[in-house]
């Protein structure tokens, strides 16, 4: 609309300045025009009410996020309404529209419904809602924000693993998945032992009861569970590639299904993870466990705010040495190979996740020659020093180009023969 006021001044300037009644003449329907809209256009006063739900606050790699946005006017009739559910950087529409065209009168409601997903885990804020409204003519237009926001939790992606092996190697007083050679509850004999008023029936051993002058009972041996703290170390030094493609993304996800199947055998597991902040999440059982463990994975960025070499100090403080110790780390620093074997010298059992950095590497642009013959010596170099500190800790050198379940079905043996 100023626009066009100011292009109708204009030729009525013009036109007088020039003296041609043709200029002026064509100002006036402009002019007249302008006149009439104001009089009969009203003033919108925007008014509206805004309502954000969902199915679901959390979702996981590859799944969608469904949501519903409604609008409520509350203020006069507004003839051409425009509304943008602003969604951010890293999720993508993945069906339906966050964009509304409609008339809405006052005391009307319209909604729309979509579905976004990302990329890769993290924390996506939908928002602010954006809404315009014109009027009849098209030229009144006037704008406004809305501050409603929706936080969007994307959890890495969790494969099942069968069970492995890798099992606190300290079992303590509760049930768990981890096989002792004393007696308690389990389901693999141990031995024989007087019967005893509390036992139940089903315990009587009757073949060897009818041998002996009392009854005998079966004795089993004991399943217990055990402590486990992970260490996710997604530093700036530790960072390769773009995610989803990076070694901080491979880590995580790592560290995800490590982190389940211990709460599946029903371990107590805990986190750190370093990177813009120190995360830590203090050991627990169960599912909601595993949600407070996800949610500080995907919260957290690479970053370098606590020096790793104070994490072997850290962990002697606050926890026992029964504690088995899960370092995730591609290991591209000297600072993570001292740190590991250090943990270890203080009698923690180590086991290192370890991504392997080179499947990230860019060669665009480079010598291919050169480019060879320089992975190949970092490779000699890494290879170098993953066999000297298995000397401290079980190492899984992993190739993110296979599965992880097939890595840990391989740490299994040397694992074991460790205990």
């Amino acid at each position: 609309m100023a626009l066009l006021g100011a292009f109708a001044i204009f030729l009525l300037l013009f036109g007088a300045g020039s003296r041609s009644p043709y200029l002026i003449a064509a100002s006036v329907p402009v002019l007249l025009y302008i006149a009439l809209v104001r009089l009969l256009a009203r003033d919108p006063h925007l008014d509206f009410k805004v309502e954000r739900t969902t199915k679901g606050q959390t979702v996981y790699e590859g799944e969608q996020a469904e949501f519903t946005l409604r609008i409520g006017n509350s203020g006069r009739d507004a003839d051409v309404l425009e509304v943008v559910d602003t969604i951010p950087d890293g999720l993508r529409l993945a069906c339906g529209t966050n964009r509304i065209f409609t008339s809405l009168q006052s005391g009307g409601q319209v909604e729309a419904s979509y579905a976004v997903s990302a990329e890769t885990f993290g924390v996506y804020r939908l928002g602010p809602v954006r809404i315009r409204s014109l009027d009849v003519s098209g030229l009144m237009v006037e704008e406004k924000s809305i501050e409603s926001y929706f936080d969007v939790k994307v959890y890495p992606d969790v494969q099942y693993v069968s069970k492995v092996q890798i099992k606190p190697r300290n079992p303590r007083n509760w049930p768990g998945e981890i096989l002792t050679r004393k007696p308690g509850t389990g389901m693999q004999f141990y031995g024989l032992r007087p019967y005893a008023p509390s036992d139940p029936l089903r315990r009587i051993n009757w073949k060897a009861s009818s041998r002996s002058p009392e009854f005998l009972s079966n004795q089993f041996m004991g399943e217990f569970g055990g402590d486990t703290i992970i260490v996710l170390d997604i530093r700036s030094a530790s960072l390769l590639g773009v995610p989803p493609e990076s070694t901080v993304a491979y880590g995580t996800r790592a560290a995800a299904v490590i982190a389940y199947r211990l709460l599946r055998d029903r371990n107590r597991v805990g986190m750190i993870a370093l990177g813009d902040r120190l995360e830590k999440v203090r050991p627990g059982f169960g599912r909601r466990q595993f949600d407070r463990l996800l949610t500080g994975m995907v919260t957290i960025k690479p970053g370098n705010i606590w020096e790793m070499g104070n994490l072997p100090g850290y962990l002697s403080l606050f926890f026992s040495r029964m504690t088995q110790i899960v370092l995730v780390t591609p290991l591209m620093d000297d600072k993570s190979y001292e740190v590991a074997a250090e943990i270890s010298s203080k009698g923690y059992p180590v086991l290192v996740v370890s991504p392997s950095p080179f499947e990230f590497e860019s060669r665009e642009g480079k010598d291919e020659r050169a480019e060879r013959i320089a992975e190949r010596l970092a490779r000699l170099e890494r290879e170098t020093k993953v066999a000297l500190l298995r000397k401290y800790a079980v190492v899984i050198d992993w190739n993110v180009k296979e599965p992880l379940s097939q890595a840990l079905k391989q740490a299994n043996i040397v694992w074991t023969r460790a205990k």
